[in-house]
């Protein structure tokens, strides 16, 4: 983190300690001065709430679309804002596996063969808590789509040019309507701010009560921080917390992402042996070496392609003649074995 200017016309200027080679820069604003604000009007979306913006007349046909806003958040999956036509047409912006998801549709000739459906990604990582900014400009079938300043332009499949939308447009989530919804996505969760459509500040809108809001159990104004931090992890760092020793069951639980395929994930000591958590080959592998009673091994491993760069959950659980391995909480992925084993922990515990 570095100190940057406290006006609007000075300079400063900090010298790296090691050159830097890179494709992509990204600049993160941790605060801003007394001066500025970096907040404008934000809401805290709670997974369950969604906020409604009905229209003056209840069916729509647009010819010309601009929407933007900005978010953050450490889910990977969410419904950001969606709206559709009882004749199909729809347009949904999302989260998925942590990128920004635009999907079209301003609608499919009668008889099919000309389909309308138009979908786009742009980003990655975008689960980082920080602020991103979005902008969708849409004249006919011309699309500028910007996330980050960086803007891709499109032109929507089909012949058709106006987006025939019914009653509303939801923001964090998909409407509660009854309408033929695409069910089985996640509402967003995290921060919105500055949300515009066509002219309307919705935050403002929401914050004045002028639009509904009712499915929030409490709808907040101020974005709230999440309770975990991740620690990064270079090639030769490593996080050593302590454990209780000497007792008889190990439970470890984690999360990590990466991009590499191999690597040491936990090390710890027993009073008798070791234990190893390690991704080799994408998969999560386990080794235990007991010589308590015996020389005795463990070895089991679980998933795979999890060097993707997504966040994975590990579950493991090891004690008398037992131990478990979950990944992401999928009961089947779950590994057992039952190799008489004897654990006495050791008092520390080396992540990384």
């Amino acid at each position: 983190a570095f100190s940057g200017n406290s006006n609007t016309e000075s300079v400063v200027r900090h010298d790296l300690q090691h050159p830097i080679v890179a494709q992509y820069l990204r600049i993160v604003p941790l605060e801003w001065s007394g001066e500025g604000r970096i907040g404008a009007d934000v809401i805290n979306f709670d997974g369950q709430g969604v906020i409604s913006y009905r229209f003056k007349i209840k069916k729509m046909k647009i010819l010309k679309d601009v929407i933007a806003l900005k978010f953050k958040t450490s889910e990977s999956e969410g419904v950001i804002l969606h709206g559709e036509g009882q004749q199909g047409d729809y347009i949904t912006l999302e989260l998925k596996r942590a990128k920004l998801l635009l999907q079209i549709n301003l609608g499919s000739n009668q008889y099919g063969s000309i389909l309308g459906h138009t979908s786009v990604t742009s980003g990655s990582l975008l689960d980082d808590h920080h602020w991103h900014s979005v902008v969708i400009e849409r004249y006919r079938r011309n699309v500028n789509f910007t996330l980050d300043r960086h803007t891709q332009h499109f032109r929507t499949n089909g012949e058709f040019d106006h987006l025939d939308l019914d009653y509303e447009l939801s923001f964090g989530g998909m409407p509660y309507s009854g309408k033929p919804s695409s069910g089985g996505k996640k509402n967003f969760k995290g921060c919105m701010e500055s949300i515009n459509y066509n002219g309307d500040n919705i935050t403002d809108l929401a914050r004045r009560k002028k639009l509904d809001t009712s499915s929030f159990r409490n709808l907040s104004f101020t974005c709230t921080e999440p309770h975990t931090f991740p620690v990064f992890f270079n090639a030769t760092s490593f996080l050593q917390l302590p454990g209780r020793s000497n007792h008889n069951i190990i439970s470890v639980n984690f999360q990590f992402r990466t991009w590499n395929s191999n690597g040491l994930l936990l090390f710890s000591m027993l009073a008798d042996g070791m234990v190893e958590v390690a991704l080799n080959e994408g998969k999560v592998c386990i080794h235990i070496n007991s010589t308590q009673k015996k020389n005795t091994q463990i070895d089991i491993s679980s998933g795979s392609g999890l060097n993707d760069g997504q966040w994975h959950d590990v579950r493991f659980l090891a004690k008398e003649n037992f131990a478990m391995l979950t990944i992401d909480g999928d009961e089947a992925s779950a590994v057992r074995t039952n190799t008489p084993i004897q654990i006495q922990t050791g008092g520390v515990y080396y992540f990384g």
